[in-house]
C-alpha cells in the first residue's frame, strides 16, 4: 500500500494530522492552483506548499517529485510559448515570434500549477497512513470498494516510479562495464526500451497479487464491514478540524484581498 514519507526526525505533526482535515486542505489547494489568478500569487501558493513539504518531510523528499516531473516541466517551457505569440515579443527569429510575454507567462503558470498539484498530492499521500485514508473515505460515506480503489489509485504512480527505479538499477548492474551511458535524446529513448518493457512486465505480473490482496480485504462481499482502527473523535478531531478550517480561511481570503 502507500509508503509514508518521513523527514530526518521521523513522523511529524502532519503525519498525525487527521486525514479528513488534510483532505479539506488538499481540496483548497487544488482549487487555488486551478483559479485564473495572477502568476505571482500562484507562485506564493507553490512556495507555501514547498515550505510545508520541506519542514515536515525534509528537503530530499521534497525534491523527489520535482525530479520525477522535471522532463514534463521542460517540455511545457519549450513547447508552450511558440503557440502563443500575441502580445509583446521577447524572442523573434526573422520576424517570427518565438517567445512572447503572454506565452511565457502561460508557460510559467502551467509549470507552477502542475508542480503545485504534484507536490500537494505527494505530501498528502506520503504523510497519510493507507488504513486511515480508507477510513476517511468511509467517513464521507463512500462505499468500501470505492474507498479502496481510490487509495490504490493514489498509490499507483509512486509505485510505478519505484518499480522503474528498481528495474533501472538492475539493468545498470547487469550492463556494468559492457556499455557506456547513452548520449543524446534518441539514444537514451532507445536505451530505455528494455527498462520500460521490464516495468510493463512487472506491472502486469503484480495483477494476480493485487487481486488476491483485494480478495483478502473482502472486496465483493456483501456483509457489513468492520474495522480494528478508528479515526480521531472529540477534542482531538475538533483541534485538527479548526486548524484546517483556519488555514483554508486564510488561503481563500488571500484570493479576495489580493486579486
Amino acid at each position: 500500500m502507500i509508503t509514508q514519507v518521513y523527514g530526518k526526525g521521523g513522523p511529524g505533526a502532519i503525519h498525525r494530522f487527521d486525514p479528513r482535515a488534510k483532505m479539506l486542505l488538499l481540496l483548497v489547494f487544488l482549487i487555488l492552483f486551478f483559479l485564473p489568478i495572477r502568476v505571482r500569487h500562484l507562485g506564493v501558493y507553490l512556495a507555501v506548499v514547498t515550505v510545508l513539504s520541506a519542514v515536515f518531510i525534509g528537503t530530499a523528499n521534497t525534491l523527489r517529485p520535482l525530479r520525477l516531473i522535471a522532463p514534463i516541466l521542460v517540455l511545457v517551457m519549450l513547447l508552450t510559448p511558440p503557440f502563443y505569440r500575441e502580445g509583446s515579443v521577447l524572442i523573434a527569429l526573422r520576424g517570427f515570434t518565438i517567445v512572447s510575454v503572454p506565452g511565457l507567462l502561460l508557460a510559467i503558470r502551467l509549470m507552477i500549477r502542475f508542480t503545485g498539484i504534484t507536490m500537494i498530492f505527494y505530501l498528502f499521500i506520503g504523510t497519510t497512513d493507507p488504513d486511515a485514508l480508507i477510513l476517511a473515505f468511509r467517513w464521507f460515506r463512500l462505499p468500501f470498494t470505492i474507498s479502496l480503489v481510490l487509495s490504490i489509485a493514489l498509490e499507483y504512480i509512486p509505485t510505478i516510479r519505484t518499480i522503474y527505479d528498481q528495474v533501472q538499477d538492475a539493468h545498470r548492474l547487469r550492463l556494468a562495464g559492457e556499455a557506456d551511458i547513452a548520449k543524446g535524446l534518441i539514444k537514451r529513448l532507445i536505451a530505455a526500451i528494455p527498462v520500460l518493457t521490464s516495468v510493463l512486465i512487472l506491472s502486469v505480473r503484480r495483477i494476480p497479487t493485487l487481486a488476491m490482496a483485494l480478495e483478502c480485504r473482502g472486496v465483493g462481499r456483501k456483509n457489513r464491514r468492520s474495522s480494528y482502527r478508528t479515526l480521531k473523535t472529540g477534542p482531538a478531531l475538533l483541534g485538527d478540524a479548526l486548524i484546517a478550517i483556519g488555514m483554508a480561511a486564510v488561503l481563500t481570503t488571500s484570493v479576495v484581498l489580493f486579486p
